[in-house]
């Protein structure tokens, strides 16, 4: 063969098209088999409303999947509301009698602990797969008990330690904004003190402070926090009350000294036996620059609170070796299924359904974002819930807050460091061993 013809058989070679490879045909999905439950009716319970409410497109979407779950798998939601402070009771008593009050039951973090440990909280590993995303990671950390899960929520986590601050007394007082401080790294202890300082007035010239830079609920708790540390942990499978640790001690004090200055809004100064949530009131009235709390008070001051309200996460404590602005978290809800309930592998199977993402929610990833617009007064706030959600800034407030017989007995210290008149050391001591024995005995039951 001639040079010339093997190059002209080369070229042609070359400029051959490809035959593209067939593609592979996708299965075609199978058919559902679908489950008649025979029409069963799947009661659902918490301490608030839970039945869908229509109006915004987060509610129509429930309402609409509600509408078609109940049509295609033949059974009810019935929704059961039963007072906070009976749940734990309510739950408890009939497990017991083997009639459960709810087949899907809202719980707090605070009570799931106690509730599994009597075996009166059904573990959900076997029915559902918690790899999947659209499980929320904060309540499988906090109700993974004994190697096992027994609680379950979607979506984002309900914020609870937050600052609100009131930006017309801000403005008035021409005071720094948080939102810049905290953007700028420069959100601390120090720098919110020197604020609340400012805030702290007499302003009617009487010699009494009517104008306060802090006030809060369960503040100290929300110090040691956002110090680092935690009120109590567990260590080598043993309860550690951390009352005597230099950052929790810290926080004591540190939270004790404004208090004794004037600055925390003193409620026992206010008025006799006043209530626990009176610092929330003189909030919402004006006289509060900061208030440290949950965010579900947000719902209170979006409809009784005349002055705008802004909200950031907690400032840097000096121990905090993270420098995260940390948000405290206690009292985190999420469903549980009891001991006790028939069939649970329909319940299981029903709710797996009704947790599943819309597709709106998939294809915008803004859309947790709905509910808060209504809540908030400005878009700083959601920027900020936004950060703590990426950052993932929740901090559970340890094993502390997990035993209500710890908090009960805690209540009178919480008082003593807001009246000042013992030392912080005092006021451990009284309460350390009591405290200890509590924590000794409930770690003892889940280990």
């Amino acid at each position: 063969m001639s040079r010339g013809l093997k190059k002209l058989l080369a070229l042609c070679l070359v400029d051959q098209p490809t035959q593209p490879e067939p593609e592979e045909e996708e299965p075609e999905p199978e058919p559902e088999v679908v489950k008649d439950l025979g029409g069963r009716v799947i009661k659902v319970a918490a301490w608030w409303d839970l039945t869908p409410q229509g109006g915004t497109p987060s509610g129509d979407r429930q309402v609409a999947r509600r509408e078609e779950m109940e049509q295609k798998y033949n059974f009810k939601f019935e929704y059961v509301n039963v007072p906070w402070d009976q749940v734990v009771q309510t739950y408890s008593s009939s497990v017991m009698s083997g009639e459960p009050f709810a087949d899907i039951a809202t719980v707090e973090d605070n009570w799931v602990y106690n509730l599994a440990a009597s075996g009166f909280v059904t573990p959900l590993d076997p029915y559902f797969d918690f790899n999947d995303e659209k499980w929320d990671p904060l309540t499988k950390e906090v109700t993974f008990i004994k190697g096992k899960m027994y609680g379950m929520a979607t979506g984002k986590w309900w914020p609870r330690g937050v600052v609100f601050f009131n930006k017309n007394l801000f403005e008035r007082e021409g005071l720094e904004s948080p939102y810049t401080l905290f953007k700028q790294g420069k959100w601390t202890w120090e720098k919110m003190e020197e604020i609340a300082r400012k805030a702290t007035k007499d302003t009617n010239n009487d010699g009494v402070i009517d104008q306060w830079g802090l006030g809060g609920m369960d503040l100290e708790m929300s110090m040691v926090t956002s110090n680092g540390a935690q009120m109590a942990s567990i260590v080598d499978g043993k309860a550690k009350l951390n009352f005597r640790e230099p950052a929790v001690l810290e926080a004591f004090n540190f939270y004790q000294r404004l208090c004794k200055e004037g600055i925390v809004f003193n409620k026992f100064k206010y008025m006799e036996e006043p209530p626990w949530d009176v610092a929330a009131e003189v909030f919402k009235q004006g006289k509060i620059a900061m208030f440290w709390y949950q965010y579900w008070k947000i719902d209170d001051f979006r409809d009784n609170m005349a002055d705008d309200y802004g909200l950031v996460l907690a400032p840097i404590g000096p121990s905090n070796t993270d420098k995260k602005n940390w948000c405290m978290i206690t009292g985190h809800n999420f469903q549980t299924i009891p001991a006790n309930v028939k069939n649970i592998e329909d319940v299981a199977f029903i709710w797996d359904k009704w947790t599943e993402p819309y597709p709106e929610e998939e294809e915008d990833p803004d859309a947790w974002k709905e509910p808060h617009y209504n809540n908030v007064r400005d878009n700083e706030s959601i920027e900020m819930l936004e950060y703590m959600y990426e950052n993932i800034c929740g901090k559970p407030a340890g094993l502390f807050t997990a035993v209500q017989g710890a908090v009960e007995q805690w209540w009178g210290g919480q008082d003593d460091l807001l009246k000042g008149e013992k030392t912080v050391a005092q006021i451990v001591d009284e309460k350390f061993d009591a405290i200890q024995a509590i924590l000794d005995d409930f770690v003892e039951k889940i280990q």
